[in-house]
């Protein structure tokens, strides 16, 4: 009995351990950017604030019309909206995967129109 308990307690560890190694994902706004400790702060739109850390495998990108383009870490702003995946093994700060950094919302013009 107490073989079978064991052994069913592995596999199912086996089977959710990979799920946690999964990366993690979050949306929202750049608030700093230390290029020198190669990390950067986002406020998450869940109102959290995360602070991140890159590496020679981290993806950025700007999300074009057509294509992509290629980032790092300098090119990020203040007031940048991204997506966030990213692993959360380490306590201290969270490695990022890939960034993904959207333009700007194009405000609607109300030049041109006429008052009613």
């Amino acid at each position: 009995m107490r073989k079978e308990f064991l052994m069913g307690l592995i596999l199912s560890c086996a089977a959710v351990c990979p799920a946690l190694a999964d990366g993690m994902k979050t949306f929202g706004t750049v608030e700093q950017v230390t290029a020198v400790n190669n990390t950067f702060t986002v406020r998450g739109d869940d109102g959290n604030v995360y602070l991140f850390n890159v590496n020679e495998m981290t993806e950025i990108e700007k999300n074009g019309k057509w294509f992509d383009e290629d980032l790092s870490l300098v090119d990020l702003n203040t007031g940048d909206r991204v997506q966030v995946e990213y692993f959360a093994d380490n306590p201290g700060f969270l490695i990022v995967d890939e960034v993904e950094v959207f333009p700007p919302k194009m405000k609607k013009s109300l030049k041109g129109k006429k008052k009613q």
